[in-house]
């Protein structure tokens, strides 16, 4: 069975008039990091974050997430991205955040899903689950933004818009 990739990618800044905090991909970037050694903060699912061993290039780490211990290794690729191993995990074999820009220069972020063998076959049987992986993502993905606009704005001192 090939592999299946699905991803979504938003701007990281609203694009308001009004958006006084402006972010940069740096701060971004940060950001990512923060999350990566604790994401209890930036996605409403994960409940507890562990720290198990660091190594060059990153860390293991265990999360609670929808109530379910995952073992991740965590690969670091510095400014660019972080990729999120989940050997055992039936469905996903990965998840990937990525650093980008849109096209007048802004940060995005890009937020990867690499299906495993058994999260293709759902993909294949069942229509509503990639529905609901779509529903999934994409909340998470949007609360992780709104961490993200909502803590730059804190550590810069300025209004964050809404």
């Amino acid at each position: 069975m090939s592999a299946m990739v699905i991803s979504w990618d938003v701007p990281v800044n609203s694009g308001s008039a009004q958006d006084a905090a402006r972010i940069t991909a740096f701060q971004l970037w940060e950001q990512l990091l923060r999350k990566a050694e604790n994401p209890v903060p930036y996605v409403p699912a994960i409940t507890e974050c562990t720290v198990l061993e660091r190594f060059p290039g990153g860390f293991n780490r265990e999360i609670i997430r929808d109530g379910k211990w995952v073992f991740q290794r965590v690969e670091i690729d510095p400014g660019k991205s972080i990729v999120y191993h989940q050997p055992g995990d039936l469905e996903v074999e990965s998840i990937v955040n990525q650093v980008g820009r849109d096209d007048h220069g802004g940060p995005t972020l890009t937020i990867s899903v690499n299906l495993a063998p058994e999260g293709i076959e759902k993909v294949i049987r069942e229509s509503r689950f990639l529905e609901a992986a779509d529903a999934y993502f994409t909340d998470a993905l949007r609360a992780v933004v709104d961490e993200i606009r909502t803590t730059v704005g804190e550590l810069a001192g300025q209004p964050v818009a809404a």
